[in-house]
């Protein structure tokens, strides 16, 4: 299964901020879901959001598989068992050689030195340890809260927003997992992601939009990988 158009969803709200990716990718997301382009030009705009791809380019090469498959995708975004067997010198490596494609060489010098044990590839990485490639984005706690993916079970129900409550980045000596009320987004630029969604459905959510219906054992994966990263960034 094309896992592209899950990982244009996780990729929308971002870009919908100017943060990565293209101008062009909102026109492509509407003409997708009017089903007037298919999942290949989703995959060519994706490719032009370096860190995205390249996130999704290492677990695929690590486990021989690749970019777009769905469980590939699904490692990224929400954290699966592909994820568990990426060594910390191949995430070294990934970093000065991928992530920061030869900008910020010191920086990358510095992160690919101190990665961690325990850290993996997860998006939560991107957040909570690299801390944002792009310099568009503020460091700090509210930025990493609404870029790592977190999910929640939804409370109530508007046209176009929903009030959850989430599990959310917080900090306390380091970082932490703590519970949050929140509003989010159902529509954002002409751009809705998830369609009947109710009372009690579990939810992720992304820079403050809904993205996808979680099972509960997708919801638990996305906790688990985000506070695997998150221990592993504290040790």
């Amino acid at each position: 299964m094309n896992g592209a158009p899950l990982s244009a969803s996780y990729a929308f709200p971002p870009n919908s901020y100017g943060y990565c990716g293209e101008g062009s990718f909102t026109h492509t997301m509407r003409s997708f879901l009017r089903g007037d382009a298919g999942p290949e030009a989703l995959e060519r705009e994706l490719k032009r959001f370096p860190s995205h791809y390249s996130y999704l380019s290492l677990i695929a090469r690590e486990n021989g598989k690749r970019p777009f498959d769905n469980d590939i995708v699904d490692a990224l975004w929400t954290g699966n068992r592909l994820l568990d067997s990426i060594s910390r010198d191949s995430l070294s490596q990934f970093i000065k050689k991928d992530l920061f494609a030869g900008k910020q060489r010191q920086r990358a010098e510095k992160l690919a030195k101190n990665v961690p044990e325990g850290l993996l590839p997860h998006h939560s990485m991107n957040a909570l340890y690299v801390k944002f490639v792009t310099n568009k984005v503020a460091r700090s706690i509210a930025s990493y809260d609404s870029c790592c993916v977190t999910a929640g079970k939804v409370i109530s129900v508007s046209p176009r927003s929903a009030i959850v409550n989430r599990f959310s980045i917080a900090w306390d000596d380091g970082f932490c997992i703590d519970k949050k009320k929140d509003k989010i987004a159902l529509v954002r630029n002409g751009v809705c992601l998830i369609d009947n969604l109710k009372r009690g459905d579990l939810v992720s959510v992304h820079w403050g939009m809904a993205i996808q219906k979680l099972g509960l054992k997708d919801f638990n994966a996305l906790k688990g990988y985000t506070q695997k990263n998150i221990d592993a960034i504290n040790r």
